[in-house]
């Protein structure tokens, strides 16, 4: 394309008669499409990339503050006979509540926010809602998935306290 495009070039500037002719190539056109293309979905990705991790920092630092916030009620629940085993089943449903409110408030809000993003775009074209079904049930998996493990986290740190120093010491 690029050696047709100067040949052309070259036969308009030897032709008084082919001055009108308009050249276009559309190979170079696209080419730059696609490099433009590349680039903003390399700043997208990033930014969300980026806000992802922000939220996974938050929520990380928000469960383990609270955990060690109540690591006092968790030595009194132990030294009065609470098992490992129904401390941990405690944590686990607790770490199911909180993915379970954050699902029910996020979905919705996001279910929204898509749904608002297709009627800005469907002012021109408009190929038809689409429920985002597998994006739903990617991010169900990984809030879970951040949860527990951060849950997990903090009932190892929690494990290690001795219950007597802890039901001694004040909180932060």
């Amino acid at each position: 394309p690029n050696q047709l495009e100067t040949n052309l070039i070259d036969l308009k500037k030897q032709d008084n008669e082919l001055t009108s002719m308009s050249i276009y190539n559309i190979y170079k056109e696209a080419k730059q499409m696609q490099s433009l293309i590349l680039l903003i979905s390399i700043f997208l990705y990033g930014f969300i990339i980026v806000i992802t991790l922000i939220g996974v920092t938050n929520i990380f630092n928000t469960i383990t503050t609270n955990m060690i916030l109540r690591s006092k009620e968790f030595a009194m629940l132990k030294s009065i006979g609470m098992t490992s085993k129904e401390f941990n089943k405690m944590t686990r449903l607790e770490g199911i509540m909180y993915g379970t409110k954050a699902l029910l408030i996020g979905i919705p809000i996001g279910l929204l926010g898509s749904y608002a993003l297709y009627r800005s775009f469907a002012q021109s074209i408009d190929y038809g809602y689409i429920f985002p079904w597998k994006a739903i049930i990617i991010s169900a998996i990984f809030v879970y998935i951040i949860v527990g493990i951060t849950m997990k986290y903090s009932l190892n740190k929690i494990n290690k306290q001795n219950i007597i120093d802890t039901i001694r010491n004040e909180n932060i």
